[in-house]
């Protein structure tokens, strides 16, 4: 894990901010591809229960897309459910838009915190501080074109899908 570390973060979850971070990469940057090939097509997230009141909260019944829970290796917290999967193995809310080639989350603004932290991962120690890091096989990592994910990256991206993961 220590190669695919970024930060490591102190958090005021109740103020959702950022109290101390250390950066352990500096040049690592980042720009979703919308290829879908290692995150939407893999089947659907772990859902907690801020999930199904955002996708609630856009007009769906989210529990019409919800799986139960099985003996999954890795279920972190509090999850109520996965999304559902298209016969394909992908999530049930991905889209293709053939005339752009590229893929779409058709619940993009409601989409599950783990989605919205993807292709990040944040981990809570036992003393308190997390350890953001990144998954190694996503296209948009390193893009050329790409975000350096530095402090105001994680803050304005994945702070929010942080306090949520907590």
């Amino acid at each position: 894990m220590a190669g695919l570390e970024i930060a490591r973060i102190r958090l005021d979850s109740e103020k959702r901010r950022i109290s101390n971070i250390a950066l352990t990469r500096k040049d690592l940057r980042f720009k979703c591809k919308r290829c879908a090939v290692f995150c939407c097509k893999l089947g659907g997230p772990l859902i907690k229960e801020a999930d199904l009141k955002r996708i609630a909260e856009i007009g769906l019944d989210p529990y019409k897309y919800l799986e139960p829970l099985k003996n999954r290796y890795g279920q972190r917290g509090e999850a109520v459910g996965i999304l559902k999967q298209k016969k394909d193995g992908s999530c049930v809310f991905l889209e293709y838009e053939a005339s752009k080639g590229i893929y779409k989350c058709g619940i993009y603004e409601a989409r599950p915190a783990l989605c919205r932290l993807y292709p990040f991962e944040f981990f809570l120690k036992e003393d308190g501080t997390g350890v953001l890091s990144f998954i190694p096989c996503c296209n948009g990592l390193n893009a050329h074109d790409g975000m350096l994910v530095d402090r105001e990256f994680i803050e304005r991206y994945l702070l929010d899908a942080i306090c949520e993961a907590l």
